[in-house]
């Protein structure tokens, strides 16, 4: 018994497949998590209280999604507050405020407790000759925020659907 085997056809498929796969897989990816950024940014907009509107508004405005790697065989895609390998928007005063809706801020002290003030006539008494005042905080330490979890929430919303999405994706590519 004699057998021949002509394996190219095959060969050449697992070839086109490991050239594509994972473009394909960080299209699709990157395609879910683009859908997933619009409803990250209303549940951002909806869920935090009217005291840190601003910092939702500049957290939810920043959400972006970016691929990484070759492009080969291996899918690296980001998803997060840009730019997103320094951890997000930064506020005014140097934190990074996608991190702080996250993961909510503690009560903490000020690093000040009062503040010599100039009188001018736009600001406090005016030029009355009485001289500078001192604006001392009754209660030096800030209350906190509790966490609205945005990227835990997208991320639970969003794993599901791109492992369906990959399976037909590669399904339809190598099919």
């Amino acid at each position: 018994m004699h057998f021949h085997l002509d394996d190219r056809q095959v060969k050449g498929a697992i070839d086109h497949m490991e050239v594509n796969s994972g473009k394909i897989m960080a299209e699709t990816i990157k395609e879910a998590l683009r859908e997933q950024a619009t409803r990250t940014q209303r549940f951002i907009n909806s869920s935090v209280p009217s005291r840190q509107r601003v910092m939702g508004q500049k957290v939810a405005d920043s959400i972006a999604v970016e691929i990484f790697g070759d492009g080969k065989n291996i899918a690296e895609v980001a998803f997060g507050s840009d730019p997103i390998g320094e951890g997000g928007v930064t506020g005014s005063r140097g934190g990074k405020l996608a991190i702080m809706l996250e993961q909510g801020v503690k009560p903490f002290e000020y690093g000040f407790t009062f503040k010599t003030i100039k009188p001018s006539p736009s600001f406090g008494i005016g030029s009355t000759g009485l001289g500078d005042f001192i604006n001392a905080k009754a209660n030096p330490v800030h209350g906190g925020f509790d966490a609205i979890g945005w990227l835990a929430q997208a991320y639970a919303e969003v794993v599901p659907e791109i492992e369906e999405r990959l399976i037909l994706a590669l399904q339809e590519a190598f099919a």
